[in-house]
C-alpha cells in the first residue's frame, strides 16, 4: 500500500502581466530610411522604453496631443511612439520588439525590414470604413514599380489591389504573414477585368505557409492581386506585407545546417534563379546555446532561410561509412529515392538518430527513418507508425508538424547498421533536404518553455510552464533556473516519471511549472534568466538541457483537427535564441494565501483537506472556486470545493493507483480586482506520494 507524506505551506502570490503589446503601426519599413513606430498594447504609455535586436537607435517621441494619457486610464489602451534610426549596416529581415515600463516587460511582436519603398493599405488605416477594397470593382489601385504594401484581413474579407502590366511583363508577389508574427494562413490570386482567377498561390516552397506567385502578363492593361485568408478566419494579429516587384528569389538551400564555428558553403536553386547560386555562411560567432541562425540569398530581398547550426561533426551526401558523432546533411533529388547510409557501431550500442528537416520550414519532407542490420533485415522504424494516444504527442510530434527520431539498440553480432530515410508520400526535388543526428546515447530529452516572458512582482511570484520533448527518457525530470539574482527564488519544476502501469497503459508527464517568487523590496534589472532540466538515465549519468524559449506565442484561430496541425498551431520563434526574459512587477493587490489543514489516510487512498484566504486591496469579485492542478498526476483530483467569505476549502484525494512522487501543486484563482480580470496563484506546494500503509486515522493541522 502507499502513504502518503505532506508538507504545510502558507503561499502568496499575484500574477501580473505587465504591459502587453498589441499592435505596431507600421508593421515594416524601408531599410537605410528613417521611421516613426507607434506600440499600440494596454498598460502601455509615455513612459515605455522600446527594446528589440534590431541595430538602431530609439528615441521617443512627445505626444502633443494632451488628451491621449488620459484616454488611455479610461480603458487600459495606449500608445507609445519611437523615432527609428537604423543603422547603415541593417539587413532585411525580421525583428522582435518589445517594450519595458515600471509595471513590467511586454510580449514580442516582429517587425518587418525590406528593400522596397513602403505602402499602407487604406483599408488599414485609422478610421477607414470595412470593405473598402473587397473586389475588382472597388480595387485599391497600387504604383507601378517595387513596393511592400502592408495591409490587415478583419475576419472573413479580402483585399484586391489594382496593378498595371504590359504584354510579356514578369512581376513577383509575394506575402509575407506567418513568417512576420502573423496569424494569417495567406492565399494570393490574380485576376483579370471580370475576375477570373489568372493564378493561384497557397503554401510556396521555401516559405512555409506563405504565398508567392512568379506571373506573366498575357496582354497590356489592368490586373487584381487578391489576398485573403485560407478558412477566412478572424485573427488578433492579423496583418500581411504585399511585395511587388521584379526580382530574384531560391525556394531551397542545400545544406540546411552546419557546424557552430565552422564557415559552410551553401547552394540557393529553385524560384527563377537562372542556375544555382553559390554561397558561404560563416558561423564562427553563433551562441553556444543558438540552435539555429537565418541566411538569406544573396542580392535577393526576400525573408532569410533558417539555418541549423549544431556542435557536431557535418557531413555530406555521399558518405562512406558514418561512426557517431555526427550529422549527415543530405537530399532527395528525385520523386521515390530512398537515401541509405553505413553507420559503424558495436554490439550493445544504444543510438539515438534523428531528422531536421520540416521543423526549419525550409523542407517539404515528411520523413520515414529506418534501421536495418547488414543482412537486410529491418530493425526499427519512426514516421510510419501511429501516433500515440497523448494530447501532447497529437499537438507536437505528430507528422504534420514534427520530424522522426529512432532509440535503437544493436543487436549482438552487428558491427555497422544502415539507416534509410525516404518521403512519406514518395515525393523528391530540390526542395527535400534533410539532416539526421546520429549520437551514441540511450536516452535524451528536450525541453521548451511555453512562456515567452516573466514579470515577477516583489512580494509575489510568477509561473513558468516547461515542455519536455521526450526521446527514449522516461525517467523524472527537475527544471531550475541556477544564478538567479539575489532575492529571487525557483520552486517546482518536477516533471514525473512515465511508466506503464498496471493496466498496461502509458502514462504521458511532459509539463512542468516552476514557481518564481521575489522578496519584497527586492531589485533586479530585465535581464534573461537562463532554465535548465536535469534527468538521471537508466545508467546513472546525468542528462542536463537547456530549455529553449518560444520567444512570442501568437494563438492562431480556426480549425484544430489533426489534418490541420501545422496551421493552426500557435506561432513561436524559437530561433532567436532567447531563454527566459524576466522583470519585476508593481507589487501586488491580490494574495492567495493556501494551507493544508488535514490529512486523512484510507484503505483505498488519501485525502488532503485545504483552506484558503484572498487578501485584496481595492473593490474585487472572488472567484467561487479554485483551479488546483497536481502536475503530472495521475488518479489524482481535486474536489469538494466551498466558498466561505473571502476564502474557501476543498480537498486533493489519491487512490492506490497513485505514483509513488513528488508532485507539485499549483493552485489558481481568477479575481476582479478594480475592474480588471487578475489571474492569482498561491505559492507551490509539494505533493510527496510514498507506498501507501492502511491507515485509518485522521492527521490534524501541523
Amino acid at each position: 500500500m502507499k502513504r502518503v507524506v505532506f508538507i504545510s505551506a502558507l503561499s502568496t502570490f499575484a500574477f501580473a502581466a505587465g504591459p502587453v503589446i498589441t499592435d505596431l503601426q507600421p508593421r515594416g519599413a524601408e531599410r537605410g530610411k528613417p521611421f516613426t513606430l507607434t506600440v499600440v498594447g494596454r498598460d502601455v504609455g509615455d513612459s515605455a522604453r522600446l527594446w528589440s535586436t534590431m541595430p538602431a537607435t530609439f528615441t521617443p517621441v512627445v505626444k502633443q496631443d494632451s488628451t491621449a494619457p488620459r484616454m488611455a486610464m479610461m480603458d487600459g489602451t495606449g500608445s507609445a511612439t519611437f523615432l527609428v534610426e537604423p543603422k547603415s549596416d541593417l539587413t532585411p529581415g525580421i525583428y522582435p520588439v518589445r517594450i519595458e515600463t515600471p509595471g513590467g516587460i511586454s510580449n514580442v511582436l516582429m517587425f518587418s525590414i525590406g528593400a522596397f519603398p513602403e505602402l499602407a493599405e487604406e483599408e488599414s488605416r485609422p478610421y477607414s470604413p470595412p470593405n473598402r477594397n473587397d473586389s475588382v470593382e472597388n480595387a485599391e489601385p497600387l504604383p507601378s514599380g517595387p513596393i511592400t504594401v502592408n495591409g490587415t484581413l478583419r475576419g472573413p474579407e479580402r483585399d484586391v489591389f489594382r496593378v498595371s502590366g504590359k504584354a510579356g511583363e514578369r512581376r513577383i508577389f509575394e506575402v509575407e504573414a506567418r513568417r512576420a508574427g502573423s496569424a494569417i494562413d495567406p492565399v494570393i490570386r490574380v485576376l483579370d477585368g471580370t475576375g477570373k482567377q489568372l493564378a493561384v498561390s497557397e503554401d510556396t516552397p521555401g516559405l512555409g505557409l506563405d504565398a508567392r506567385l512568379d506571373f506573366t502578363f498575357p496582354r497590356e492593361g489592368f490586373f487584381y492581386v487578391e489576398v485573403h485568408d485560407a478558412r477566412f478566419s478572424r485573427q488578433a494579429q492579423n496583418h500581411y506585407r504585399l511585395k511587388i516587384g521584379q526580382y530574384s528569389y531560391a525556394e531551397s538551400v542545400f545544406p540546411i545546417g552546419g557546424q557552430r564555428g565552422k564557415t559552410v558553403d551553401v547552394t540557393f536553386q529553385g524560384g527563377n534563379l537562372a542556375a544555382a547560386l553559390k554561397a558561404s555562411v560563416n558561423l564562427q560567432n553563433i551562441p553556444a546555446h543558438h540552435g539555429f541562425t537565418t541566411l538569406a540569398a544573396p542580392n535577393s530581398p526576400t525573408l532569410p532561410f533558417l539555418f541549423a547550426v549544431s556542435d557536431l561533426p557535418e557531413l555530406l551526401e555521399p558518405a562512406d561509412v558514418v561512426n557517431a558523432p555526427a550529422v549527415i546533411n543530405g537530399r532527395l533529388s528525385k520523386p521515390g529515392e530512398i537515401d541509405r547510409y553505413r553507420i559503424g557501431t558495436k554490439p550493445g550500442d544504444h543510438l539515438l538518430l534523428e531528422v531536421q528537416a520540416r521543423e526549419l520550414g525550409t523542407s517539404k519532407l515528411e520523413a520515414i527513418l529506418t534501421a536495418y542490420d547488414p543482412n537486410g533485415k529491418k530493425l526499427d522504424s519512426a514516421g510510419d507508425k501511429p501516433l500515440p494516444e497523448d494530447v501532447f504527442a497529437v499537438q507536437g510530434t505528430s507528422r504534420t508538424s514534427s520530424d522522426p527520431f529512432l532509440n535503437l539498440t544493436v543487436p549482438a553480432g552487428v558491427n555497422e547498421i544502415t539507416v534509410g530515410i525516404e518521403d512519406l508520400a514518395e515525393r523528391g526535388g530540390p526542395g527535400y533536404p534533410y539532416r539526421i543526428i546520429v549520437r551514441r546515447k540511450a536516452e535524451d530529452f528536450y525541453l521548451t518553455m511555453t512562456s515567452p516572458f516573466v514579470n515577477i512582482p516583489p512580494g509575489g511570484a510568477a509561473i513558468v510552464n516547461v515542455i519536455a520533448d521526450r526521446r527514449g527518457f522516461n525517467g523524472p525530470i527537475q527544471i531550475s533556473i541556477p544564478d538567479l539574482p539575489k532575492g529571487i527564488h525557483a520552486e517546482g519544476g518536477i516533471i514525473p516519471r512515465e511508466y506503464v502501469d498496471s493496466n498496461n497503459a502509458r502514462t504521458f508527464n511532459r509539463r512542468g511549472v516552476l514557481v518564481l517568487t521575489a522578496e519584497p523590496g527586492v531589485e533586479m534589472t530585465p535581464r534573461e534568466l537562463v532554465v535548465y532540466g536535469e534527468g538521471k538515465a537508466e545508467d546513472g549519468t546525468m542528462i542536463r538541457q537547456r530549455a529553449r524559449g518560444p520567444a512570442f506565442s501568437i494563438d492562431v484561430n480556426g480549425d484544430t483537427a489533426q489534418g490541420v496541425v501545422d496551421r493552426q498551431r500557435s506561432l513561436t520563434a524559437s530561433w532567436l535564441g532567447f531563454d527566459l526574459p524576466s522583470a519585476l512587477a508593481p507589487v501586488p493587490n491580490a494574495l492567495l494565501e493556501v494551507r493544508q489543514v488535514k490529512l486523512t489516510r484510507m484503505a483505498e487512498g488519501d485525502r488532503y483537506d485545504f483552506e484558503y484566504t484572498w487578501k485584496v486591496r481595492g473593490q474585487s469579485q472572488l472567484p467561487n472556486q479554485l483551479t488546483v492542478d497536481v502536475i503530472g498526476a495521475k488518479d489524482i483530483r481535486a474536489t469538494a470545493f466551498q466558498k466561505s467569505g473571502e476564502g474557501g476549502s476543498f480537498s486533493i484525494s489519491t487512490t492506490r493507483a497513485t505514483d509513488p512522487a513528488t508532485y507539485d501543486i499549483i493552485i489558481r484563482g481568477v479575481a476582479k480586482i478594480d475592474g480588471r480580470d487578475q489571474e492569482v496563484y498561491a505559492k507551490r506546494l509539494p505533493l510527496v506520494v510514498k507506498e501507501h500503509e492502511v491507515q485509518n486515522a485522521s492527521v490534524g493541522s501541523r
